[in-house]
């Protein structure tokens, strides 16, 4: 919660150890130093689309996939939000600040896209639904209100997806 709310400068031992009542020696006890909590923190971010995530879609492609990703990522959003989950917002605002954070975060963010294009089976529209994902993480930084459509924006979105998962293409003249 404390790198959502206050970014990583945020995660700090003993504010950490304040807030949470414990004393120091005791988050000691279970982290070596900061940097191995914040090691965890962005690899349990890292691991979600791996561990939660793919499992849940088992193998499943098309519209009937996407949707049902979407609807996990609706369920999901909430939680990621008062830091029951790893949180979007905090890990992306963390690489901005971090090389070595932000290396990490394109690797894991190409994970993602190559998950959509399965699901979705275009690159184009899957570069739609990330960047809309994107948008909604971003957008919910600044206005948290905003946070409350995001189940009526994947609804909208759903609508640029035929049933059949078939592209529509115009009749091109010769």
């Amino acid at each position: 919660m404390a790198l959502l709310n206050g970014g990583v400068e945020a995660v700090r031992v003993e504010k950490l150890a304040r807030n949470l009542h414990v004393t120091k020696g005791s988050f000691y006890w279970h982290f070596k130093d900061r940097e191995e909590l914040l090691e965890i923190l962005l690899r349990e971010w890292e691991r979600e689309l791996l561990k939660d995530i793919i499992p849940r879609l088992k193998g499943r492609r098309g519209p009937k996939a996407l949707r049902l990703l979407l609807r996990l990522m609706v369920k999901r959003a909430p939680l990621s939000e008062v830091g029951i989950l790893p949180s979007d917002a905090a890990v992306f605002t963390w690489a901005s600040m971090s090389p070595d954070v932000a290396r990490r975060v394109h690797r894991a963010e190409r994970k993602r896209v190559e998950l959509l294009t399965r699901i979705i089976g275009d690159p184009e529209r899957t570069e739609i639904v990330y960047l809309v994902w994107l948008g909604f993480v971003a957008r919910g930084q600044r206005v948290p209100s905003s946070r409350k459509v995001f189940p009526q924006i994947v609804r909208a979105m759903l609508k640029l997806f035929p049933a059949g998962g078939q592209r529509r293409h115009a009749k091109r003249k010769a």
